[in-house]
């Protein structure tokens, strides 16, 4: 097996770097945008009220992206987890998905090599 040198880790760090900020936008600006717009459109307030530096993204996809279950709780007290389900679509289970995998695996490879390569 291969050793992982930092010659491999930065362009695999790079390339979930942009995968996962494509996918936040990407989510952002066209999923989350549009079952906003259609709650509103049926007189429902806004699931999470806060937004603090633009996470209520991620509780969105995390809401949409993954079953009801111990991680994703429909009793969330920052968003009504059913309601925002019930607005989503195919594309944004799949947008919602690959944002939170790319993030996880984003944190994850970071954490690994900065651990590895001593880099904090």
């Amino acid at each position: 097996m291969p050793e992982m040198t930092e010659d491999i880790f930065f362009p695999i760090f790079l390339i979930l770097s942009m995968t996962m900020s494509v996918s936040w936008l990407l989510f952002a600006r066209l999923s989350m945008a549009r079952i906003e717009r259609k709650m509103r459109s049926e007189g429902l307030p806004r699931p999470a009220a806060w937004d603090g530096l633009g996470l209520r993204a991620l509780w969105y996809a995390s809401a949409i992206a993954f079953p009801l279950g111990i991680f994703n709780q429909a009793n969330d007290p920052f968003i009504d987890v059913p309601l925002v389900r019930k607005y989503a679509t195919t594309f944004d289970r799949a947008v919602g998905w690959i944002l939170m995998v790319s993030g996880f695996l984003f944190v994850a490879t970071g954490l690994a090599g900065g651990l590895v390569f001593d880099l904090y």
